[in-house]
């Protein structure tokens, strides 16, 4: 089986099954969607920690589950069973450590400070922190529409951008951390993303109540940061000099491969959701 035809099964399996468990399994909170994104962020820890081994000494075990524990304590949030303060708590806590690792090394380390406090920052924010804002969109009132709203805007925006890429991709090796990329591949996935947003707009009024022209720009700037956190990734790789950040899925490579584009989006898509309230 060719990989594209790998990447259209996946594709055909993938989304509807997101969809299933979003909209159809919205009990305790969407305590489906918490329990994927806690095995999601424990395989993306693994994935960090693997690469980031690549050019710095391994990062301590533990610190697979700072991703993992994020869409958790959101939940916990959500239910009203802790308070919100706690996060930001072990946050605080959690960069404090990165700092600290580095103050306390071994004198033949010290000349690493800079990276070894740079690859803590970068577990903690990538994919820890982001997937906090990814686990936040089940705080909305609707939430399994709302991340299936978030869910559509992404992956068709990926999925535009590769056809488009394939069909008319013509202008290409225009950014040298993912030259495969083109601009007509950026035009469409922009595209997707901005007729996504239209139209759940139209479906659902209640929930985008913007005017039309917030509307159009926020379908823009999702549809960059869904690209900017493919590139993201995509330099983070070739730091590590590694082609895919793991082999867990078929066609795509690792976690990080999969969910890259959400990250950096879903901060946007809270945002912006937020300012309608």
């Amino acid at each position: 089986m060719t990989n594209v035809a790998k990447r259209l099964l996946l594709f055909l399996i993938m989304i509807p099954f997101l969809a299933f468990l979003i909209l159809f399994v919205p009990h305790y909170g969407s305590i489906a969607v918490i329990i994927l994104l806690t095995i999601v962020g424990f395989l993306c820890g693994l994935e960090m920690r693997t690469m980031l081994s690549k050019s710095e000494r391994k990062l301590p075990r533990w610190t697979v589950f700072i991703p993992t524990l994020v869409a958790p304590l959101a939940w916990l949030v959500n239910m009203g069973w802790i308070p919100e303060k706690i996060p930001s708590l072990l946050m605080i806590l959690a960069v404090l450590w990165s700092f600290f690792d580095a103050v306390f090394a071994r004198v033949e380390e010290l000349k690493n400070g800079i990276a070894r406090m740079g690859s803590n920052l970068l577990m903690i924010m990538y994919p820890g922190w982001l997937l906090w804002w990814v686990a936040k969109l089940s705080w909305f009132d609707h939430a399994n529409i709302v991340m299936f709203i978030f869910m559509l805007t992404v992956y068709l925006n990926d999925a535009a951008a590769w056809l488009f890429g394939i069909l008319l991709g013509k202008h290409r090796n225009i950014i040298a951390v993912s030259p495969n990329k083109s601009v007509e591949g950026f035009f469409g996935g922009t595209l997707a993303s901005v007729v996504v947003i239209l139209v759940s707009a139209k479906l659902r009024s209640d929930i985008f109540s913007h005017p039309l022209w917030q509307l159009i720009i926020f379908g823009i700037v999702a549809a960059f940061t869904t690209i900017m956190g493919d590139l993201v990734e995509s330099a983070l790789k070739r730091s590590a000099g590694v082609k895919d950040s793991g082999h867990v899925i078929p066609a795509r490579g690792g976690m990080l491969d999969s969910i890259d584009s959400i990250l950096l989006t879903a901060p946007v898509f809270v945002w912006f959701l937020q300012l309608a309230v």
